[in-house]
C-alpha cells in the first residue's frame, strides 16, 4: 500500500459557536464535521467501515490555526515546531460519529488565544461570525480500488487512518494547498508522504445551507457598512469631479439637494444620472464654443484656398494668352503644367531692338512692329 496524508475540509455552522466556561476560564466551542461515510475525494473511497475503525483517533488531537508547516512542508501538530508557530489554546474534542459523518467540537481557550496575533485574529473572526472552515489532516493508506459511491467514480480506497490533527482556517480555505506547489508532509518518523486536498459538501444538509445564506447576508451588511463609513470621503470625491468639470455648485446647495432627494444619503440610478449630466453641462458648453471655433477657422481656410485657386486659375489664364500670341493653341496647351508654361514662356528671347516680332506667319511682318511688346 502507498501511503498519503490528506487535508478534508469542511465550513463551520457559525451561528452554533458557543461561549462556555472550563476549569475557571472562558472558552469558545466551535462544532464541526469531516468524514461523511463512503464518500469520494480525490478518486479515492473513504467508507464507513474504515470511518467506523479510525474516527476516535481525532479525540484530543490539537486544532491548530492553519495547517502546521515548517519551510513548505507540513508537520505533525504536536511537533514542538507547530506547537510554537501554530498553537492558539485550541483541541478537539466529543468526537462522535451521528447521521453518516464525524461530528467533533474545537475547544478554544480565549485567554490563550488572545497572546498571540493569530489567535486573536481567530476570537475576532468567531465574535463577528466571518466565515470560518476546518480541515482534517490524516494518514492513510491507498489500496488500488474501482467501483462508485454516491453517484461518483473512485480508483482507489483509504484504509488505517490515523488522524494528526483536525486544524482551524479562516475565511475561504485554500491556502498553501498541494495545487500550489506544496504538498508533502513529513510525519514523526521523518517519513514524507504525499497531501491530498479535498473539500467535504453535505449534500442534502439543510444547516449548511443556511448558514451559507447567513454568511453571505452577514457580508453584505459588512459591505453596507463599509459604504456608509466612506460616504464623507465619497460626497467629497463627488464636489472634486464636479469642480474639474466647472460644474461644482457649493457645498450647501449640495447637501440641500441630496437631502431634498434622499434623506437617508442614498441617490436613486435616475437621480444619479440627472446630476452627472447637470455637472457635465459647463463641459458640454465649453466644447460645443470649441467645435463651433474651429468650425469657423475652417470656413475661414476654405475662403483663403478657394481666393487663391481663384487667383491660380486667372494668372494661368493669362499665361495661355500670352502664349497664343506666341502661336501656341489650345492643344499644344492641353496637358501642360502652369510650372512648363511659365518655363515656355521665360525660353521665349525678345528681339535685339527690343521690338516684339510675330512669328506666326514665317517672319514676315504684316503689321507695323515699331511698338513695344506688351
Amino acid at each position: 500500500m502507498t501511503t498519503k496524508h490528506a487535508h478534508i475540509v469542511t465550513r463551520v455552522n457559525a451561528s452554533q459557536i458557543k461561549k462556555e466556561t472550563i476549569n475557571g476560564e472562558p472558552h469558545y466551542r466551535i462544532p464541526s464535521a469531516t468524514l461523511p461515510d463512503d464518500c469520494v475525494m480525490n478518486g479515492g473511497l473513504y467508507s464507513a467501515a474504515e470511518i467506523e475503525a479510525s474516527y476516535k483517533g481525532l479525540e484530543g488531537t490539537p486544532a491548530p490555526l492553519g495547517h502546521p508547516k515548517v519551510g513548505n512542508q507540513f508537520i505533525p501538530a504536536r511537533s514542538p515546531h507547530a506547537i510554537n508557530k501554530h498553537w492558539i489554546g485550541a483541541w478537539n474534542e466529543n468526537v462522535r460519529r451521528e447521521g453518516g459523518r464525524v461530528l467533533l467540537d474545537k475547544v478554544v481557550n480565549i485567554r490563550v488565544a488572545n497572546q498571540t496575533a493569530e489567535g486573536r485574529e481567530l476570537i475576532q473572526a468567531i465574535e463577528k461570525q466571518e466565515p470560518i472552515h476546518t480541515s482534517t489532516g490524516l494518514e492513510l493508506e491507498i489500496k488500488m480500488a474501482n467501483g462508485e459511491s454516491k453517484g461518483k467514480r473512485y480508483t482507489w480506497s483509504a484504509h488505517n487512518m490515523q488522524f494528526d490533527h483536525d486544524a482551524i482556517l479562516i475565511g475561504e480555505p485554500g491556502a498553501a494547498t498541494p495545487a500550489e506547489g506544496v504538498g508533502m508532509f513529513v510525519n514523526a518518523a521523518g517519513h514524507e508522504a504525499e497531501v491530498l486536498q479535498a473539500n467535504v459538501e453535505f449534500t442534502g444538509d439543510e444547516e449548511y445551507e443556511i448558514t451559507a445564506a447567513a454568511e453571505h447576508i452577514l457580508r453584505l451588511a459588512d459591505r453596507a457598512e463599509q459604504r456608509e463609513q466612506n460616504k464623507g470621503r465619497l460626497d467629497k470625491l463627488v464636489t472634486v469631479i464636479k469642480s474639474a468639470f466647472g460644474g461644482a455648485q457649493s457645498e450647501s446647495s449640495q447637501t440641500t439637494t441630496a437631502n431634498a432627494a434622499a434623506p437617508e444619503g442614498d441617490m436613486t440610478k435616475e437621480e444619479l444620472i440627472s446630476a452627472m449630466n447637470e455637472a457635465m453641462k459647463p463641459f458640454g458648453e465649453k466644447l460645443d464654443t470649441l467645435t463651433a471655433n474651429q468650425k469657423e477657422q475652417g470656413d475661414a481656410i476654405t475662403e483663403l484656398k478657394t481666393n487663391a485657386d481663384e487667383q491660380k486659375r486667372a494668372a494661368n489664364a493669362a499665361t495661355d494668352e500670352k502664349l497664343k500670341a506666341l502661336g501656341f493653341d489650345d492643344e499644344d496647351l492641353k496637358g501642360m503644367t502652369a510650372n512648363a508654361k511659365a518655363k515656355v514662356l521665360a525660353k521665349q528671347a525678345p528681339a535685339p531692338v527690343g521690338f516684339h516680332i510675330n512669328t506666326a506667319f514665317g517672319g514676315a511682318p504684316t503689321e507695323d512692329t515699331n511698338t513695344l511688346p506688351e
